[in-house]
């Protein structure tokens, strides 16, 4: 179970991170996320690159 969960964030990060990182680069004016090297949660960039995309594939099917 532990190695599932573990994989299904790897994928999630893996796929949703840079829309992610992109669309928050714009909407926050290039504040957040920080530069590289600094800390920041990568599965909270994820996450919203994931509802990113779902929005954009729901404005696309309306």
């Amino acid at each position: 179970m532990l190695r599932a969960i573990f994989v299904l964030n790897l994928v999630t990060v893996g796929l949703f991170y840079l829309p992610g990182w992109l669309a928050l680069r714009v909407l926050t004016l290039g504040r957040y996320p920080p530069p590289r090297g600094e800390p920041h949660s990568e599965e909270a960039v994820a996450l919203f690159g994931f509802f990113v995309a779902l929005a954009l594939l729901l404005w696309w099917l309306a």
